[in-house]
Formats: C-alpha cells, sequence, structure tokens
C-alpha cells in the first residue's frame, strides 16, 4: 500500500511539472442544465434521506430538485413518525413528499427500515427490527397501509437500511422475505430493493443471506440488490465487481445498484470519509467520478445527498446545498451543477460501449469509457486521471490519445468540473487507418469528455 502511495506521488510529481494553465482551444459556451421534465428518462437518484428524523426538512429545499434533473429520489418511511400511536397513521408529512415529488417529475423509491419505539424498537439506529409478535404484526399492517397508499407513485421499496452491520444473516433474510410478500400482496408490480448494504459491499453477507432466501424458494422476491459507497477511491470497483458476481450465482434477472455514495465537501463535519481535507473542489470531482463509473457500469446510482442534514451532534456536509442551523439553504455547492452537468448528457439515451479500444501517449493510470447514443449512433468519451482520492489542482495536462471502433463528425471538448465547452481545432484531431486521434488533450483528475457536439444543449 506505501510503495503504491509512494509511486502515484512520483508519478503526480512529473505530471505537475508539465502542467499548463486551463484549455488552448477557443471556449463556445458551457453545458446547458436540464430540468426533470426536459429528460425522459435516466438511472439517476438523488438522496433525500433523514427527513423522517427532521434531519432536513422538504419544504426548504424541494425548490431545487427538479433543476438537478436526476429522475429519481430516494427518501425513508419513517414508520417512528408516521405511527406515533398504536394502530393510527399520520401519513400527512409523507404524503407532502411523495406527491409533490410525483408533480415535479421526480419518482421517490423508499426504503423501510428502522423500528418503532412504541413497539420496543429503535427509529435512528440500524437494529430495531420487530421480532415479537406484536409488533411484527404492526410491520406488517403499516407495510400494507403505506404501500396502498402509495400504490402507482412508488414502484420500488427497498427493505431495511445498512442491515449488515447489526442484524443477522437469519434475521435479515426472515424480514425481507416477510416484507416482501406482504408489499407484493399490495402491489404485485412492485419492485423489491434488498439490502442497502452498507459501504463497505460486504458480499459475503449477501451471499448467507440469499443463501437462505433461495433454499425458503423466495429468490423470485427479489429484484435489485442495493449497496452503499462510502469509500476514498471512486475507481475502486473490486468489492462490487464480487457482488455482482455473488448475485448472479442466483439468480442473473436480479440487478445490481449504488444506493447511497457522497463525498463531504469539508473535514470533520460528517461520519463517512471524515479523515480527509475535502473541499467543494474535491469532493466534485469525487461525484463525477464516481457516478461516471456507475453509469460505465451500467449500475442505476444514487448521489448522497441533496441537502447538509442536521444531525443532533453534528452537520453532516455531503449535501449538494449547504444549510444553516435553522435547516435551510444558504447557497447551492459546486457539486449541485456539476452533477446538473452530469445529468444534462447521460441520460437513458446513451449506453456504454463495449467494443471500444483506446491507448494514450503516455503510460500513466486514466480511466477511460465511451458510450453511444442509441438512436444517432453518436459517441462520447469520458477521460480522467485515477490518481485515488482526487485533489484540489484545476491545472492539466496534455496527452495525445487514439480510439478505435468510435465515430466523431464534430467532436467538441467538455469539462464536467466547469461546464466549459471548446471547440477542437482541425489539427488537433483526425481519423485515420488506426481509428481517431487526438493531440494535446487537457486531462486532469476530475472527468473531461471528447463528445459529438450535436449531443450537447449549451449556452
Amino acid at each position: 500500500m506505501k510503495i503504491t502511495m509512494i509511486l502515484t506521488s512520483m508519478l503526480l510529481c512529473k505530471l505537475l511539472a508539465a502542467q499548463v494553465d486551463g484549455v488552448y482551444w477557443e471556449k463556445i459556451g458551457k453545458i446547458k442544465p436540464r430540468n426533470v421534465s426536459e429528460i425522459t428518462s435516466n438511472t439517476w437518484s438523488i438522496g433525500a434521506e433523514t427527513m423522517d428524523r427532521g434531519y432536513t426538512i422538504y419544504e426548504n429545499w424541494k425548490s431545487y430538485l427538479a433543476p438537478l434533473g436526476f429522475k429519481k429520489c430516494r427518501i425513508q418511511s419513517g414508520w417512528a413518525r408516521t405511527e406515533q400511536e398504536k394502530g393510527v397513521y399520520d401519513f400527512a408529512w409523507l404524503d407532502s413528499i411523495v406527491f409533490d415529488m410525483k408533480n415535479l417529475g421526480v419518482t421517490p423509491w423508499i426504503n423501510v427500515g428502522y423500528g418503532n419505539p412504541i413497539y420496543g424498537g429503535d427509529e435512528v439506529a440500524e437494529a430495531g427490527v420487530p421480532d415479537t409478535p406484536e409488533s411484527l404484526v404492526a410491520w406488517d399492517n403499516w407495510l400494507k397501509a403505506m404501500v396502498r397508499r402509495y400504490k402507482g407513485v412508488v414502484h420500488e421499496w427497498e427493505i431495511w437500511n445498512e442491515p449488515n452491520y447489526r442484524i443477522s444473516v437469519d434475521k435479515y433474510a426472515t424480514l425481507l422475505i416477510r416484507s416482501a410478500e406482504v408489499i407484493r400482496t399490495e402491489d404485485p408490480e412492485s419492485k423489491i430493493l434488498a439490502f442497502a448494504l452498507g459501504s463497505g459491499v460486504d458480499y459475503h453477507y449477501v451471499n448467507k443471506v440469499l443463501k437462505i432466501v433461495a433454499a425458503r424458494n423466495k429468490i423470485s422476491l427479489v429484484d435489485e440488490i442495493t449497496f452503499h459507497r462510502h469509500q476514498f477511491d471512486p475507481d475502486d470497483y473490486k468489492a462490487v465487481d464480487s457482488l455482482r458476481k455473488v448475485v448472479n450465482g442466483y439468480d442473473t434477472r436480479i440487478t445490481i445498484r449504488q444506493g447511497e455514495s457522497g463525498a463531504p465537501t469539508q473535514r470533520n463535519r460528517t461520519r463517512a470519509l471524515n479523515n480527509y481535507d475535502w473541499t467543494e473542489i474535491s469532493a466534485s470531482k469525487w461525484a463525477l467520478r464516481r457516478l461516471l463509473n456507475d453509469f460505465a457500469r451500467a449500475i442505476p446510482s444514487s448521489y448522497f445527498g441533496i441537502m447538509e442534514m442536521k444531525y443532533p451532534e453534528e452537520m453532516n456536509a455531503k449535501g449538494l446545498l449547504e444549510s444553516d442551523n435553522q435547516q435551510h439553504v444558504v447557497r447551492p455547492k459546486m457539486t449541485y451543477s456539476v452533477l446538473q452537468h452530469l445529468a444534462s448528457i447521460f441520460d437513458d439515451s446513451l449506453v456504454p460501449l463495449a467494443d471500444f479500444r483506446w491507448k494514450a501517449s503516455a503510460n500513466i493510470p486514466l480511466s477511460v469509457y465511451a458510450f453511444e447514443q442509441k438512436e444517432t449512433s453518436n459517441h462520447v468519451i469520458s477521460i480522467w486521471l485515477r490518481n485515488g482520492i482526487p485533489n484540489d489542482f484545476t491545472r492539466k495536462f496534455y496527452q495525445n490519445l487514439n480510439f478505435q471502433h468510435i465515430q466523431f463528425k464534430d467532436p467538441v471538448y467538455v469539462d464536467m468540473l466547469t461546464g466549459d465547452v471548446f471547440e477542437i481545432d482541425d489539427k488537433s484531431w483526425n481519423k485515420g487507418a488506426e481509428g481517431f486521434s487526438f493531440f494535446h488533450v487537457p486531462l486532469y483528475d476530475s472527468p473531461v469528455l471528447l463528445i459529438e457536439k450535436s449531443l450537447l444543449t449549451i449556452y
């Protein structure tokens, strides 16, 4: 590990020595953000967790939701907030969120998790799974009432949150089956999302649970496995690849989804990823790299979260919107506009391109992915320096790049961090026997694009 870090640092020093300021091509505009109403479909979700406990207030930030361009939103159900008197449900707080999101064009998906103190459970910790006859019946009844109420609006239900941290394999398997059957009884067309696995992506836990579910002939109840991925290096996918392999071993019909992943914008104001001097620049680079890595692997992806969350003991600085102590929006952070850039370009019209080859003029660790628009066969290439934790440098170094099995007519260069779009002059690219070559392309540890100009909306 230390040797790898030393070599990476040496490499970066060499690159920084060759850096230049800015981009030498002519700037022709910026990416124009798209409202969700302008996007037919995409695989992006924004996290709006913790409203069930009052850590963010929907009315205070909802005006920022649709302009972001993410078509889905992950929310938590709040059993303890909804049923404060046994058998009496007050859905008013959740109604105001679910139905308003629908009107905005954003589809909520709901995580059902955490216990209820009136039945002996815990409303905030990972523990608290109902396990007495009374609490289990109450859990069933609450699920039935909620699914019935939001049928036709909410189509995806995620069962519990990060159970691998505190809940035994058998206990979670039993809860998963029970809850999925209750939900499917009320809405046979609903999708069941399992696990919301903690960010270590404990695929061994998944394997043990699915083994029990399969032994009980209930594997058909599970449609997706969700996992969380708060990790310093946004390019590390070894555990995710192992998770997919485990899931495929039970049923290739079951897909995986990244359900919670985000970086803070400063040190010591958050829980996960708290031992690093994060800034809005490094967090924005992290967000782009994490979500584009997911998109390149055809993994639906949720970013955590839209608003800074005011926990009882601290402010979680992972939000796209800065919050004050009264939980009002102070301002959108850089990452908000950065994810607007992402949503403006990467929708469901683009698919990863499998038959794609590339090479660079220097042997440096790059992440390079290609995408194709299905209707037009136009292409997008994303590129960034794979350097572990993103840094705060915005200066760029040059590389010559060659690509095979792609096509360009009028390519432009996009810096996804700033949203700036640049013309690529005729001397800087050509098509030859070895495919398309681009010369002196400015790169750094944040994604840039070589993209067909017609795929962009510029202002």
